[in-house]
């Protein structure tokens, strides 16, 4: 404001070729100090607003950033309305990502909700609570009302792992079945685990057996809504995402040897089909994969 009222002044002075008074230099000089106290009024109250809005948006940064830690969390829903949780709830979780094994393994989690006993279970897995994990997770699969937070199918997944991870095979492969009939659309999903687990038992042809019915099955057969979809039937075949995943897993399994296998199927598929993308991918996986046999020999 007062640079401009300087800037017109000037203008008037080029126009008359006048020098300014005594007078007129003082009543310009007490006009500028005048706006320039208004001014910095003015800014004053802008740094304020800026200020409070700041604070607003840290705020709203430190909701969104605990908000997505709870999404990307394994077992919990991605579409749910995650700005509906309170502040109470979004924080419960950091809370007991603080907490010790035996602070942990005394929680009294029976009488929390399902999405708080999850939290709990998580904590669970991080301190390999197996038994309490088990117990915390089979409560949650048997609530007769599905909590719209959580992902159950994942969950499902979850505890079938981690008795896999205890070489309790017998129980996991008891729980896939189960799982198949609780959500028979997951019949892909079962048929991976299953192969999975096979050849961690070392059951090597039933696993690469499941594994082959699951690349050979036809697009879409299996989600409600596109049992007659023929678009694309076989694209999950032709273009070897499928392999790659399963050596993915198998590379996370330390099945080296059969890792690069099916690396290998996926790398031809993904070369039909100039998928360079996924081409690079698998190169990343497969130089990881002879990293990680050669640093097992060294040892």
């Amino acid at each position: 404001m007062a640079k401009k009222k300087r800037q017109d002044n000037d203008n008037f002075d080029d126009l008359n070729d006048l020098e300014p008074s005594v007078v007129e230099e003082d009543v310009a000089e007490d006009e500028e100090d005048r706006d320039e106290s208004e001014s910095e009024d003015v800014f004053a109250e802008d740094e304020s607003d800026i200020a409070m809005l700041r604070k607003l948006e840290d705020e709203d940064s430190a909701k969104a950033l605990s908000t997505i830690v709870l999404e990307e969390e394994v077992g919990f829903n991605p579409m749910f309305d995650w700005d509906s949780l309170t502040e109470a709830e979004r924080s419960r979780f950091e809370a007991l990502q603080s907490l010790g094994k035996e602070e942990i393994e005394a929680y009294p989690w029976k009488k929390l909700a399902p999405l708080q006993r999850w939290m709990v279970a998580l904590n669970c897995m991080r301190f390999e609570l197996h038994d309490m994990f088990r117990e915390i997770a089979m409560s949650i699969i048997k609530t007769r009302k599905r909590p719209e937070e959580l992902c159950i199918e994942d969950i499902y997944l979850e505890l079938i792992w981690d008795y896999v991870s205890t070489k309790s095979y017998d129980d996991a492969l008891a729980l896939v079945d189960q799982f198949e009939k609780t959500f028979p659309d997951e019949h892909a999903a079962a048929l991976r685990v299953r192969g999975l687990i096979y050849i961690d038992m070392g059951k090597l042809d039933e696993g690469k057996a499941a594994i082959d019915q699951l690349i050979n099955l036809p697009f879409n057969r299996n989600i409600k809504g596109f049992e007659e979809d023929k678009s694309s039937r076989d694209s999950d075949k032709r273009d070897g995402v499928i392999q790659y995943e399963i050596g993915y897993s198998l590379l996370n399994m330390k099945r080296y040897d059969l890792a690069l296998h099916y690396f290998d199927r996926a790398k031809n598929l993904a070369n039909m089909n100039d998928n360079y993308e996924l081409t690079m991918s698998i190169d990343n996986a497969r130089a990881m994969t002879l990293k990680c046999m050669n640093d097992d020999d060294i040892i």
